[in-house]
């Protein structure tokens, strides 16, 4: 019969080997941090940055904004950009990724944030309110995912 004073060191050496292999906040936190507010901006708003399709943080490195989309079959043109679409802040599709350029539901697309006409399109198969989330977790390729609300 195993004695208390022997099942209290294994749980102890247990948490303790649980405890040193425990992710910290830095590994799952951005490199950078975004400094200024970024926008759904495409032909729905007519490319302005408006306050609606403002993106809001949700979680360590993830942003998302919501768009309705009512036409569906209607292919939807977008980028992710701050105000004045500056270098570092302008997301569209990366090259080195191009079939991420039609973002289809759920699968992650690689953005490029300095490229100037790569946007991102999107056909809904039926109208409704869509969330368009940028995933900084790697901030040099960040992950562009379209879902239905």
């Amino acid at each position: 019969m195993i004695s208390m004073k022997r099942i209290l060191t294994l749980a102890i050496a247990g948490l303790l080997t649980a405890c040193t292999s425990q992710i910290s906040i830095n590994d799952v936190l951005p490199q950078q941090e975004l400094d200024r507010t970024i926008y759904l901006r495409g032909d729905f708003t007519l490319w302005d940055a408006e306050p609606q399709y403002q993106f809001a943080p949700v979680g360590p490195a993830l942003y998302q904004a919501q768009v309705k989309f009512s036409t569906p079959g209607k292919v939807y043109e977008f980028k992710i950009a701050d105000a004045d679409f500056s270098e570092g802040y302008n997301c569209g599709y990366s090259d080195a990724q191009p079939e991420g350029q039609s973002l289809t539901l759920g699968r992650p697309a690689i953005a490029d944030c300095n490229t100037i006409y790569n946007y991102f399109s999107f056909t809904p198969a039926i109208k409704g309110t869509y969330i368009v989330s940028i995933e900084y977790s790697d901030y040099d390729k960040p992950q562009v995912t379209i879902t239905k609300k």
